[in-house]
């Protein structure tokens, strides 16, 4: 390779501008979002029940659901929600299903389950994953005077959706707040029975002449595809005059309306009642592609509905956007720090300009490459991009200092010094090189979370290694024609950091080689037998002490900004009264400094993922936009205490969970510590949440503690007297059909072409849908006349469930313990220690489902990937030394380095966590690659006929500034890292801290016990 582009010089240059130039487009064009997506494939099964309670909908819809999903191929979980008129059956599926495929297996489980369903009721599939959280959530809101937040709704879900979806870059648009359209049918009950009519004629009435079935339309990927049927057309008036009796009209008995169906769900933005549109990208689309579209969009309907308020209420878009540009910042900084380093140990200029020409070289290169690949822009990209800045000066400034080498010290002419000097290091160039590849590439091969979220990070720290091989062994050479024509002689500046160097740093290889001397001295066995075990006794006590202090998280807490709560009223309050309740704290906290929006999402609504799904209507989902933290003097935990407190005040709130974005490793996972209750029975379980709760408020680091669900929502149980009933002639389902109090939908109205479906809802007029006095004086029309309704029924109220969960086939409820900072195996312990002293829980299933599965899985997979990286390592080093002896020598000093890496995560107050394992591996690979400098250079010298020990003392001497180098300018890169210079970083600086510790630690040790059991076990003369 080497020959060939050395004698082709344009060809060389026209290569690497091709590469820049598709680098620098990449830059620009390539999707921008914060990390990798990472959630498992899931696809959601939504069944709209009308007028069943939650256990009505576990038991007739769900069940059925999960028996057949449960089936499937690559099923990881199944779970459902189910609460009044909904269900909601979640699978989980593990990362090797395709979610397009995950989504074929649920619609043919789906077709088997339809037989076991009630024939009222139609479930739809929808997929989820990263990409359903919305991306921009755009407020609509009436402006003063204007239009009413009901006729917003209308004009959302039949023209400006629609309109939005139009765009190729928009994902989806989601409709939420409530006020969804109907035309709704109050009938007056007495006047019905003055003519003989019941609900049950009135109802067959209207569905004989009208059926229409709704517009639907689904959004692909290049297009989109209407489906749309048509029956009947039947405008309101036409529903006023038709005719239920020869002579009477629906007008003559019922008020009819173009309205909105009650109230289950409720959106404010920015403290404004409103209606939400929440726009999303598609799977892999970029945060930023899809904001711009919108946010253009955005403008052009402002525009055009002068009357409606439009209004940024949440986004992705400032995060995403500021990470990035704090990511560039932080390489323009690991460069500068890196290029110092090098100025301070090696003092040549041409070095400098060398690895200042080199980085941007590959690191357009590598861009190039994601964007052939179809990668993206992330946090985790320009990480390895910064992690590797060490490693790429190396490769470069290790070809300038040999040829250097062969025009001083063999004076050979310039052409003859950059040929055999540059061949001379490209096997070592290339060992370190595959090494490091060796031992970081099995984790982009050991599937779950681990390898979704840094299999981009290491494919990216692949191809720059790669690239920095490459460039340093043709590229270089060609620039060092440049500057060593006019001679290679030292300035008068170089000559000067030549000389602080080897007043300070320099004088450190004595010591070292005095370390060698004192292995082979007097009593030499007794002395290497001391430093051996004394420093396998640090390397003990280092790590057995610290790491069980420490803990363990999935991926540490951090500070984007963002603040969420979950708040809850009791289970009986409406939308209306819930929104009530919220607004003085809506008032207050937008008079914060700190605030920079708001959101919050009351309820659910069929179809609609990424606001509210699972939500009571008198539960509410909080989210606060914040100043960056670069920008504001609390921090984000500081700012929770201050919401958590505030929201506790209101009147009548039973939950109140306010934690950071992104507190749980994937959004499967509930809370940082989820104690799960199972039991195939429901009545019951909810009653053994109450201890556990109490015995989980006392565990140190929580700041909060709710249960998913509880019996606390009053219900009017119909207890029919079927005898009494029948000795009217009426059965108990013809007295049940005379009484419409759910809003059932009768029929479809599709005749307003401009507009979308109106469904057509039955309702009964005034007072005999408002409580359960009125309801007992309903009319019942039986063959012997009218009778209230009390005569046929005993009427009464009970607790009930407001929502059931289940979880595996079993009914299932999470207590659930919310943290600021404290590690999550620390709080699992806890935890477990809370439960073992709670009697009266042995007919359950206890079962921890926090963050600390991900740990246990993700930690036995990375550790499984630590010790395949090392085999392959061990092998690789086998093939390219031809020596076991020597091999097996530089992977025995990695564990060595595991000490600093130990102190240095206590130190920046870091729990072991994924990061700081993939930490571990970068530097073993670091590590190695120094080990192969001291052995590459100690084989030399024992070619050349040097003894072992000579060889070892020599290559100490020799090696010692390049190593060092190599060490502290890796450490100089990670530097912004481990100061967490960018938005997001907080996931990722463990990385850093492990790498900074083991290599200032690691090095050092690495210098003494490489060459020194390479002489003691040369056993040739």
């Amino acid at each position: 390779m080497f020959d060939y582009f050395y004698k082709r010089s344009y060809a060389l240059y026209a290569l690497l501008a091709a590469f820049v130039f598709m680098g620098i487009v990449a830059l620009v064009t390539l999707p921008k979002n914060l990390f990798p997506d990472a959630n498992p494939p899931q696809v959601i099964v939504i069944t709209n029940v009308p007028g069943a309670t939650a256990q009505v909908a576990a038991n007739t819809v769900s069940k059925p659901i999960e028996q057949e999903i449960s089936r499937l191929g690559l099923i990881t979980n199944v779970s459902s929600i189910n609460m009044a008129n909904f269900s909601i059956v979640k699978a989980d599926f593990d990362y090797k299903k395709g979610l397009n495929e995950a989504a074929v297996d649920v619609a043919n489980a789906l077709s088997i389950a339809k037989g076991k369903l009630p024939t009222n009721v139609s479930p739809a599939i929808y997929t989820a994953g990263d990409f359903t959280l919305p991306v921009d959530i755009i407020s609509l809101s009436p402006k003063a005077g204007g239009i009413s937040i009901f006729d917003i709704r209308k004009i959302a879900d039949s023209f400006i959706k629609p309109y939005l979806l139009s765009n190729p870059n928009i994902g989806n648009v989601e409709v939420f707040g409530g006020y969804e359209s109907a035309i709704n049918i109050e009938i007056d009950p007495f006047k019905a029975k003055r003519y003989g009519l019941n609900f049950e004629m009135i109802t067959k009435a209207i569905q004989a002449i009208n059926r229409d079935i709704p517009v639907g339309f689904v959004k692909g990927e290049n297009s989109f595809y209407t489906i749309t049927f048509y029956g009947e057309k039947n405008e309101i008036e036409r529903i006023k005059n038709l005719k239920v009796l020869p002579n009477i009209s629906i007008r003559d008995i019922a008020d009819v309306k173009w309205s909105y169906k009650k109230r289950t769900s409720g959106y404010i933005g920015n403290a404004k009642p409103s209606i939400a549109l929440a726009i999303q990208r598609a799977p892999k689309g970029s945060v930023l592609d899809v904001s711009n579209a919108a946010r253009t969009e955005m403008k052009k309907l402002a525009t055009q509905y002068p009357n409606i308020n439009f209004e940024i209420a949440d986004t992705q878009r400032d995060l995403v956007e500021l990470a990035n540009s704090n990511m560039l910042d932080a390489l323009r900084d690991a460069i500068l720090f890196t290029l110092i380093v090098v100025l301070f140990f090696l003092g040549n200029f041409r070095a400098i300009f060398t690895a200042a020409i080199s980085i941007p070289i590959v690191f357009f290169s590598t861009m190039a490459i994601i964007w052939l690949t179809g990668g993206e822009l992330n946090i985790v990209i320009y990480t390895a991009i910064i992690l590797a800045l060490g490693m790429l000066t190396d490769d470069a400034v290790v070809v300038l200092e040999n040829v250097e080498r062969h025009l001083n010290e063999l004076n050979e002419d310039l052409q003859t010094a950059i040929v055999n000097g540059t061949k001379e290091v490209i096997a070592p160039i290339f060992a370190g090189t595959m090494a490091t590849a060796a031992v970081v590439a099995p984790l982009m091969f050991i599937g779950g979370f681990p390898e979704k979220i840094f299999k981009p990070l290491i494919f990216t720290l692949i191809i720059a290694l790669f690239i920095s091989f490459f460039v340093s062994i043709t590229f270089i050479p060609q620039l060092l024609k440049v500057l060593y024509k006019n001679g290679f002689k030292k300035t008068k500046v170089e000559l000067w950091f030549d000389k602080i160097y080897n007043k300070s740093v320099g004088k450190l290889v004595e010591p070292y080689v005095s370390v060698i001397k004192f292995s082979n001295g007097k009593n030499k066995i007794a002395r290497r037998l001391l430093l051996t075990v004394g420093v396998l006794v640090i390397l003990m006590l280092s790590v057995g002490t610290i790491m069980p202090t420490i803990g363990k998280d999935a991926m540490p807490p951090m500070d984007t900004g963002i603040v969420k709560a979950q708040i809850a009223f009791s289970a009986n309050e409406t939308v209306d009264s819930a929104e009530k309740k919220i607004a003085p704290f809506l008032t207050w906290v937008h008079q914060q400094e700190w605030l920079n929006r708001s959101s919050v999402a009351f309820g659910t609504e069929a179809g609609v993922l990424s606001l509210g799904s699972g939500n009571l209507p008198s539960e509410a989902t909080i989210t606060l936009n914040c100043v960056d933290r670069f920008s504001r003097k609390l921090t984000m935990w500081e700012i929770e205490d201050i919401v958590r407190n505030k929201l506790s005040k209101l009147e009548g709130v039973k939950r109140n969970d306010v934690y950071d974005f992104g507190a749980t490793a994937v959004s499967s996972v509930k809370a940082p510590l989820a104690v799960r209750i199972k039991s195939p029975f429901v009545d019951g379980l909810t009653d053994k949440t109450h201890q556990i709760s109490e015995a989980m408020a006392t565990i140190k680091g929580l700041t909060s503690v709710s249960t998913s669900w509880d019996k606390d929502v009053s219900e009017i149980v119909l207890d029919i007297d079927e005898n009494k009933a029948l000795s009217y002639g009426i059965t108990p389902l013809q007295i049940a059909s005379q009484i419409p109090v759910k809003g059932q939908i009768i029929g479809l109205n599709a005749n307003l072409q401009s507009m979308s479906t109106q469904y057509v809802r039955l309702y009964m007029k005034g007072k005999f849908s408002e409580n359960e006095q009125t309801l007992r004086l309903l009319p019942i029309q039986t063959k012997f006349g009218e009778i209230p309704l009390e005569s046929l029924a005993k009427i009464s109220k009970q607790l009930t469930f407001a929502k059931i969960e289940r979880d595996k086939m079993l009914y299932s409820v999470d207590v659930n313990g919310y943290r600021a900072k404290r590690p999550i195996t620390h709080l699992t312990d806890e935890a477990n220690e809370a439960l073992a002293q709670i009697k009266d829980l042995d007919n359950v299933i206890i079962t921890q489902e926090g963050d600390i599965q991900v740990i246990d899985d993700s930690f036995s997979r990375m550790m499984k990937a630590i010790a395949l990286g090392i085999l392959l390592l061990f092998l690789i080093l086998i093939a390219i030394y031809k020596s076991v002896r020597l091999s097996f020598i530089m992977i025995l000093v990695l564990p060595l380095s595991l000490i600093g890496a130990a102190w240095g995560m206590l130190l920046f107050h870091k729990p072991s966590c994924m990061p700081s394992l993939l930490g571990i591996l970068l530097l073993f690979s670091i590590i190695i690659k120094n080990a192969v400098l001291l052995i590459d250079f100690y084989q030399s010298h024992r070619t050349s006929g040097e003894s072992p020990y000579k060889s070892a003392i020599e290559s100490v001497r020799v090696r010692f500034r390049p190593v060092l180098m190599t060490a502290f300018g890796t450490i100089a890169g990670m530097i912004p890292i481990a100061l967490e210079n960018a938005v997001g970083l907080e996931r990722l600086s463990p990385l850093a801290d492990v790498a900074i510790g083991g290599l200032l630690i690691g090095t050092l040790l690495t210098l003494i016990y490489v060459p020194m059991y390479a002489y003691i076990s040369d056993t040739k003369s």
